[in-house]
């Protein structure tokens, strides 16, 4: 009798993906869990006279400014017959719909039905679905959550301590993402990665060539903690001169990736914070706050791809295929990477216990709790991280 071959594709299982961690709609695991938190839905200057549409968590929404200032941010179909208010007006008090004139404020009330007798004499009644939204670090956040359970919206001690000349910039390109504004795959996809350590020396140096410094190539040491707000990744270098630098990322609940320069422009505590925003199962965006001493400049002057690098904007398909980096590498495990198909290994383990961590808020609320990271004292010191490169002697 021949040989049979084994291993083959035909005998694999149908693949599976963690729908508790990777579907953001409302009533999912997730996605409530999610709702419990802000969430920056656009940059300050976003948010104007001109009718902005926004997709989050799955929900297709309208953001505005009224021309009292007000922000807004409400679901796109008009309460009356569903026209979409993207095609509004915004006026003083609020945003008329294109189709019968309903005027709506930013919380939704209903101020005027001009087609209805007397500018309609039930316009109480009805109430266009709207977001409570703040202002701060030049975003726009949004809670989508329960209104009981609204906490406070957190302030971050990175962003609020700054040296001279600093000052806070924002930014809606996904820096960090590698690649495009709106990634095409799933939002967790690209929040573990900040936890895999080290795909860093393999995708960023073997591969690819040196993407970030040459001191990033070399294959860390790593331990990975929980801390009060998410998991953290501490990894040791050792410099040409012999010291050495420690550096510490971390992911903190709901999205936020905590990490600092890859280029090393400088020592210290982290300098930015990105928001990794599902925009909906397959599809996430970055928003980004970060200390800077020139707009529009996140990273120091003269960092850059490495030499066989273009800007990814400027690459070919085959260059992509040819230098790979973050994008590639996450948009190629697919719109929601089959989780049953992996092989996890011990340089995993970062990752793992960000799962674990995300199972047990997911189980918390579907409880009734109060998932970590919330804050209903609206006195709440900054939260303080412990993100940064250092330099130290070897020890």
């Amino acid at each position: 009798m021949k040989n049979l071959d084994t291993g083959t594709g035909y005998e694999t299982k149908p693949s599976t993906y963690i729908a508790a961690l990777t579907e953001v709609g409302r009533g999912t695991p997730m996605g409530e869990l999610m709702r419990r938190y802000w969430h920056p839905v656009g940059l300050a200057s976003h948010a104007t006279d001109t009718p902005r549409e926004a997709r989050v968590l799955g929900e297709d929404l309208v953001l505005f400014r009224d021309k009292s200032g007000r922000p807004g941010l409400v679901q796109t179909r008009c309460a009356h017959r569903g026209t979409s208010l993207f095609y509004g007006k915004v006026e003083e008090q609020g945003i008329r719909c294109c189709y019968h004139g309903w005027l709506f404020d930013t919380e939704g009330r209903c101020l005027e039905q001009p087609c209805e007798p007397e500018g309609g004499k039930l316009r109480d009644r009805v109430r266009q679905p709207w977001y409570p939204v703040q202002e701060l670090y030049g975003l726009i956040f949004a809670y989508m959550g329960p209104p009981e359970k609204k906490p406070v919206l957190p302030r971050y001690e990175c962003l609020e301590v700054l040296a001279p000349g600093e000052f806070i910039d924002a930014d809606d390109t996904s820096i960090g993402s590698g690649g495009g504004a709106i990634a095409p795959c799933n939002w967790l996809q690209h929040f573990e990665n900040v936890l895999d350590t080290y795909h860093v020396p393999i995708l960023h140096g073997n591969f690819s060539g040196t993407q970030f410094t040459e001191v990033m190539n070399q294959m860390p040491k790593v331990k990975w903690d929980n801390t009060r707000h998410g998991v953290k990744a501490f990894s040791t270098r050792t410099l040409p001169d012999g010291k050495v630098m420690e550096r510490t990322t971390e992911v903190v609940l709901p999205t936020l990736r905590v990490v600092p320069n890859p280029f090393v422009g400088g020592y210290g505590r982290v300098e930015s914070i990105g928001w990794t925003l599902p925009i909906d199962d397959t599809h996430y965006r970055i928003y980004t706050a970060a200390r800077v001493r020139e707009k529009g400049l996140f990273l120091p002057k003269g960092a850059g791809a490495a030499t066989n690098r273009k800007r990814w904007s400027d690459m070919s398909a085959e260059e992509r295929r040819e230098f790979p980096g973050d994008w590639e590498a996450q948009v190629g495990q697919g719109a929601i990477t089959f989780h049953s198909d992996e092989h996890l290994a011990t340089s995993d383990h970062g990752i793992l216990m960000l799962r674990r961590m995300l199972n047990s808020q997911v189980n918390a609320v579907a409880r009734g709790e109060d998932p970590v990271g919330v804050s209903f004292d609206p006195d709440a010191e900054p939260i303080v991280f412990e993100a940064g490169n250092f330099v130290v002697d070897a020890r």
